[in-house]
């Protein structure tokens, strides 16, 4: 299936934020939080610079329908000391040579965040994208944006479910593990409640 990529910022030049708008209308994620920042959010996060949102489009039934969207910038990945000391060996070797430690001694990686990924849940039914052909338009935004601003890794907030976290693994994500003791493990918690994944901007 075809499908037109289009960004906010080009919408912007072209039409009214109102009728930017009611392409939102229909548009609804099994994570409100994706569905609200599409809503209310993105044309003031796209008109003051803080992210890009890319909208996907297709044809369904001789009308072009909104069948997913994506949002990244460009923000450093920081991770606190008090959880850098609960990192494992193995991610630590892996994150030292990209990062460096900040004035508090917290972690800092020069990265591009994916910080709003989700389909049309109206559409789900008739199947229009899938999850890995909108992360494939996704990568291909994204790496035109690591040419331009550089960084090593791309990383994403996720919620709590297994088969997100099934679907982000299955593209190449590592889940970020904290030891909890000296055997169990326990995934890193964002502040915002979500749980970390990235992976190497080299290897998308």
């Amino acid at each position: 299936m075809a499908f037109d990529v289009v960004t906010l910022n080009s919408l912007l030049n072209e039409y009214s934020q109102e009728n930017i708008k009611s392409f939102f209308e229909n548009f609804s994620s099994l994570d409100k939080d994706v569905e609200n920042f599409l809503k209310q959010k993105a044309i003031q996060f796209e008109k003051i610079g803080l992210s890009r949102t890319t909208l996907v489009f297709t044809q369904y039934k001789n009308t072009e329908v909104l069948v997913g969207y994506f949002a990244i910038s460009g923000k450093p990945l920081i991770v606190k000391k008090k959880d850098w000391n609960k990192l494992s060996s193995g991610v630590k070797r892996k994150l030292l040579p990209i990062g460096y430690k900040s004035e508090r001694d917290n972690y800092v990686i020069n990265s591009i965040l994916l910080g709003q990924f989700s389909k049309n849940n109206c559409y789900q039914s008739q199947q229009l994208i899938t999850g890995k052909e909108l992360l494939s338009i996704a990568y291909a935004t994204i790496k035109k944006a690591w040419e331009v601003l550089g960084g090593t890794v791309l990383y994403l907030e996720a919620r709590n479910e297994p088969h997100i976290q099934k679907f982000y693994t299955s593209c190449g994500f590592s889940q970020v593990l904290l030891r909890n003791g000296d055997i169990s493990v326990k995934p890193y918690v964002t502040s915002n409640g979500y749980h970390l994944y990235l992976q190497k901007l080299s290897n998308i």
